[in-house]
């Protein structure tokens, strides 16, 4: 499987900016993130950045126990945090949202990742599935871990607490909650068309006992979806499920959120109690 460099991520997401927006030439040499750390164990801007630790086949003690840990990193043109969880037999999993914009040039786009693997001493060996638009890449990799650093090639992030803002304002949930589950043995989805020059639609219909409506519609990371479920006897709730499979809302009848990525979303609709008429008004702005 060809591997997919940070740089190869820029690009494809620049590809899907807007037209008109004016793109420096020189945008690919722009450095990302890990550049300019964040949190306040990091040194400030007028400091050096501090030195990565050598990768080590044989680190026993740099091993991380078992545990969640966070990393974050910023700069003028990108940012991000990680999330990663160690289990008892070292075994690795996470997932991690990264946002690149450029104010002047009139862009803003994100990539987000899932992650599996394995800990050895301070390598994770992972397989990784990232998210870019509306492209799917799975690719193997080898990350250099400590408790105060994640490396992945020249890219570093520092460590964070997990519930600070600057980690959990990148995530809806707190524990990623993976929405393989809800979708399965459903009905093939019925795409949402909006329509021309609107992203506005009501959908009218019934579902009956143990079934599940499901929808599909594609939108773009940065914009604002509100969601109002109105059920005849207020017995229908609704899931919102992102591209990367992340449930974002469980059970609602209302809501009103960010959409972390640029790609197809999932509203899956079904009765609490018996059979439910419903009408589900959604706005994307």
């Amino acid at each position: 499987m060809k591997k997919v460099s940070f740089g190869w991520l820029l690009s494809a997401l620049l590809a899907g900016c807007s037209a008109s927006a004016e793109i420096p030439a020189d945008i690919e040499s722009l450095p990302l993130i890990g550049s300019t750390p964040t949190t306040t164990e990091a040194p400030s801007m007028e400091s050096p950045a501090p030195q990565v630790p050598e990768a080590s086949d044989t680190s026993p003690n740099s091993a991380l126990a078992p545990d969640r840990y966070c990393y974050v990193g910023s700069n003028s043109t990108s940012s991000g945090a990680i999330r990663l969880t160690v289990d008892e037999s070292a075994q690795v999993s996470g997932d991690s949202l990264v946002s690149i914009y450029d104010n002047e040039a009139g862009y803003y786009s994100t990539y987000a990742q899932s992650f599996t693997g394995e800990l050895m001493g301070d390598r994770a060996a992972l397989n990784v599935l990232t998210w870019v638009e509306y492209d799917l890449q799975e690719v193997e990799e080898t990350w250099l871990v400590t408790p105060d650093a994640l490396t992945i090639d020249d890219t570093v992030f520092f460590a964070a607490n997990c519930n600070s803002p600057e980690v959990a304002d990148n995530f809806i949930g707190s524990d990623g909650l993976s929405g393989d589950t809800l979708l399965t043995e459903l009905p093939p989805a019925e795409r949402i068309e909006f329509a021309p020059d609107t992203q506005q639609t009501t959908l009218e219909s019934s579902v009956v006992r143990g079934d599940r409506d499901v929808y599909l519609f594609g939108a773009q990371s940065g914009q604002q979806i509100t969601l109002a479920l109105d059920s005849v006897e207020a017995n229908a709730v609704f899931e919102l499920i992102s591209p990367t499979g992340t449930v974002l809302t469980q059970e609602s009848v209302s809501n009103y959120l960010t959409l972390p990525q640029t790609g197809d979303y999932t509203v899956i609709v079904g009765g609490t109690r018996g059979n439910a008429t419903y009408t589900l008004d959604i706005t994307i702005e």
